[in-house]
This record gives structure tokens, sequence and C-alpha cells, in this order.
């Protein structure tokens, strides 16, 4: 057999084992890009809302760490004197009082400066007896015991009054409370849109199939076979959108933690976010939640609108 015989039966069978089997629905198909936009946009909101979710937390677990571990003690006096007796008398009970860390009393012109936007600079040390303010940083579980405290100060030192920042505490629980809630809510509502685009879009790709699909009847393609072929195409397209989203939220995201540490500088009252490796793992659950979503809604699509034609 001649060499020219021997490479044209070598060429059919390269051919043959070298080529690849359609899918059922293509990738790239009309609907694939407008498909992976939008989803790239769910995946975009549903980061912002992880985003948001974990930056209410972390800035909640530290406001309430602090407004448990400190104890502010007010002593008021007729004069001067008096409420320098008090408080050496308010020092020595806290001191002999357990789960006391620190004590520290602010100075008379510390304290009038508190009252400077109210009353002027100057005018508190002239007209007023200026109550003593001492800070205490304690264990936490000293709360369970704030009355005997409170019943203790008050018997050694009249004027002293006790404000363990329990209303503000529950106020600040609160106010975490209904920013997770809102920020958890927008995750479902994202998810929930995710759903629906993946609905209409797999109702839309078995339309435009539909001939496919029922000579796939013909010879014996079960439903679960046909779903799962649409189950691989919506899969691939999220992962290339949530992907997308995932980039531009991080992007957004740094942004905006470098604006936010630029304006604020060292103040730790208001929030604060940094994207942090850790941080990067939680918020990557999204795009992988979004993607999940999606090629699971168009599957469950397909078996029932399969159930319904055949």
């Amino acid at each position: 057999m001649s060499e020219d015989a021997e490479a044209s039966e070598d060429q059919p069978k390269k051919k043959r084992f070298g080529s690849r089997s359609a899918p059922l629905l293509p990738e790239a198909g009309a609907a694939g890009a407008p498909l992976t936009a939008v989803i790239a946009i769910m995946s975009f909101l549903a980061v912002l809302a992880m985003a948001a979710l974990l930056m209410v937390n972390r800035s909640a677990s530290e406001w309430t760490s602090a407004l448990r571990s400190e104890i502010t003690v007010q002593v008021k006096g007729d004069s001067p004197s008096d409420i320098d007796a008090s408080v050496a008398e308010a020092m020595r009970i806290l001191q002999e009082t357990d789960g006391v860390i620190e004590a520290n009393m602010r100075s008379r012109e510390e304290s009038a400066k508190l009252l400077e936007p109210w009353l002027g600079e100057g005018n508190a040390e002239v007209f007023l007896n200026i109550p003593a303010i001492i800070e205490v940083r304690a264990d936490p579980s000293i709360r369970d015991n704030i009355d005997l405290l409170r019943n203790r100060l008050t018997a050694a030192a009249p004027g002293a009054s006790i404000d363990d920042h329990s209303r503000w505490h529950d106020r600040l629980s609160g106010a975490t409370r209904s920013g997770q809630a809102l920020a958890l809510a927008i995750f479902l509502l994202v998810m929930a849109a995710a759903c629906a685009i993946s609905v209409f879009a797999a109702r839309a790709g078995l339309a435009a199939n539909h001939e496919i699909i029922s000579v796939l009847h013909l010879v014996g393609a079960t439903d679960g076979f046909i779903a799962t072929e649409v189950q691989r195409r919506f899969f691939i397209l999220g992962l290339r959108g949530a992907l997308l989203g995932l980039v531009v939220a991080l992007a957004v995201l740094g942004l905006l933690a470098l604006g936010m540490k630029a304006r604020m500088g060292t103040d730790g009252f208001l929030p604060t976010f940094s994207l942090s490796g850790w941080v990067i793992l939680w918020l990557a659950v999204a795009p992988i939640a979004t993607c999940l979503v999606t090629a699971l809604t168009a599957r469950l699509t397909v078996l029932k609108t399969l159930a319904n034609q055949y």
C-alpha cells in the first residue's frame, strides 16, 4: 500500500477521534452575553450585600465590646472639697471591687471642655461645680452585679452615680439587628432575582430549541439528560458572570476601603472595612451562591417544563 493511501486512511481516524460533540444548548448563544451580564450584576449586588453584612457585624462587635467593658461613674457635690472627698471614697470602692481592671478620673479641665459647646469657653469652671468623671474599665461579668456596686458607691459617696451604658448598648444592638436584617434581605432578594432570571432564560432556551428537544425525546433521551445539559450551560454562564461581578465588586470595595481610611484616619467610631483574606473568602460565598442558584433553578425549570409537555 502506498504512503498516500495510508495517510488518507489515517486522516479520517484523526478527525473522528479528535472531534468533540456540540452541546445541546451552545454556550455562546444569542442569550449568552446578556445572561452573563445580568448574572454579573446580580453577583455584584450580592457581594455588596455580603460586604455590608460583614461590616455591620464587625463594627457592632467592636462597639458592643467596648460598651460592655466600660463603666462611667459621675460624682456630684456642693463644693469642690465635697466632690474630692466623694471621689476618694468612690475610687476606694472601685479598687476593692472584683472585676474592675482600671479606674481613671478625668481632670476638671477635661470635664469642662466637654461642656464648652453648650456653655462657652471657660464658663463651666467659673459658674458650676463640675462633677468628677471616673472612667472604669471592667470585666463584662461585672454587669451581673452592677446593682450591688451601685449601692456600695451610693453608700460611700452619696453624690456618686453609675452609667453602665446599657441604654446605648441596647440601642446599638437593635440597630445592628436591623442592619443585619436589611443586608440579609437584600441578599435574599438578589438570589430571588437570579432565580427569576434563570427561569425565564431556561424557558426561552427550551422554546428556541423545541425541535431539537423533540428529536431527543424520540430517540430515547430522558428529561434528566436534557436538564443536565441545560444545567451545564447555565452553570458555565453563571460562573463567568459571577466571577466578573466578584472582580468588579472587589475593585469597588477596595476603593471604598481606601477612601474611608483616608477620610477617617485613626477615628475608630465610624464603621471601617478592609479586604483581608478571610473577608475575600466570605465575599466569594455570594457569587458562588449566585452561580449555583442559577444552575439549579434552570435544571428544575427544565424538568418541570418537560414534564408538562411530554
